[in-house]
């Protein structure tokens, strides 16, 4: 008798059951991170979750706050941040014009409730429209690692922030999701995407993802191996052929680049100032990332670039 060995096979990427969520701080610093969030979301025709994370205020949890009871001129006394996420669906209808759908939602307090120990704000779930818009209140990690978890958003959109070690460690440690940092995006540059690869198992993921953004948007498309000496492996070559063929069944023109030296400070070197930043997160334990810090962490650290680290 003849053992049977059954393989799972791997599910088709569908872009459409992804769920990305962007984090907004104000009115004043966010445009940019919404701007490219609901860019994102298009281009993967993703679900697109809004969030605003502020300090924790005593009010949010007394007994007597019953949000379907209370206007919304007084809710924003309390919670500021109604009116950035009001300001944020203002901003989406603007960015998505053609969106019939979306343009005929009002933001309103009759659709402001608590659950789950956050306010969301519940839009009507009509067709052509998939769009989140939640305030939480405390630390902004632990708020939006408890919003991903509870959601199942596949995608976490953050701004830029001026202490960037700390923000490496803790949302590369600490969220589930992949994450996208808006660092220094200006809208008005012309990237590259700039596709790391090597043989971590995210590597597959960040080419799929790569191929389907640089295919919408029309940006040209590198990848950059690097090894730390003069001889590149099996594995770094076949994830290097790999990423090119996929590309090619595409119709995507890609430019390959193979050099030799510090991972980290080859990337960051060659990304520049003009370059989308793509790689796959690391699949060291939380406990050696912590004690000694990751590629992808120490790139994050090291550049001012766009960069999406995909789990």
């Amino acid at each position: 008798m003849v053992a049977t060995i059954m393989t799972k096979k791997k599910a088709p990427f569908d872009p459409k059951s992804l769920k990305f969520l962007t984090a907004v701080s104000s009115v004043e610093y966010s445009k940019p991170t919404l701007k490219m969030g609901a860019l994102i979301a298009s281009v993967f025709d993703a679900s697109h979750g809004v969030v605003y994370v502020g300090e924790r205020a005593s009010e949010f949890h007394g007994s007597s706050v019953n949000l379907t009871r209370q206007n919304l001129d007084n809710w924003n006394i309390i919670h500021p941040g109604l009116e950035v996420l009001e300001w944020a669906l203002q901003e989406l209808k603007k960015l998505s014009s053609d969106n019939e759908e979306l343009a005929k939602i009002q933001f309103n307090s009759d659709h402001v409730y608590e659950e789950d120990g956050r306010v969301r704000v519940i839009l009507p779930d009509d067709k052509g429209c998939r769009i989140e818009l939640v305030l939480r209140e405390g630390e902004l990690v632990d708020q939006l690692r408890k919003e991903i978890q509870l959601e199942g958003y596949d995608l976490a959109i953050i701004g830029g922030s001026q202490n960037k070690r700390h923000l490496a460690h803790s949302i590369l440690q600490y969220l589930p999701s992949s994450i996208f940092v808006l660092q220094k995006f200006n809208p008005r540059k012309k990237y590259k995407l700039l596709l790391l690869v090597d043989d971590s198992t995210a590597t597959s993921k960040s080419i799929e993802w790569g191929a389907l953004i640089a295919g919408k948007l029309g940006w040209p498309v590198r990848t950059l191996t690097v090894s730390k000496t003069k001889r590149f492996g099996a594995g770094y070559q076949g994830a290097a052929d790999k990423a090119k063929a996929y590309f090619d069944s595409r119709g995507i023109e890609v430019e390959q680049f193979f050099l030799t030296g510090d991972p980290v400070r080859t990337f960051v070197e060659f990304a520049g100032d003009n370059h989308f930043v793509i790689m796959g997160a690391s699949t060291l334990n939380p406990v050696k990332q912590f004690l000694f810090g990751s590629k992808p962490i120490k790139t994050l650290e090291q550049t001012d670039v766009p960069i999406l680290i995909v789990r």
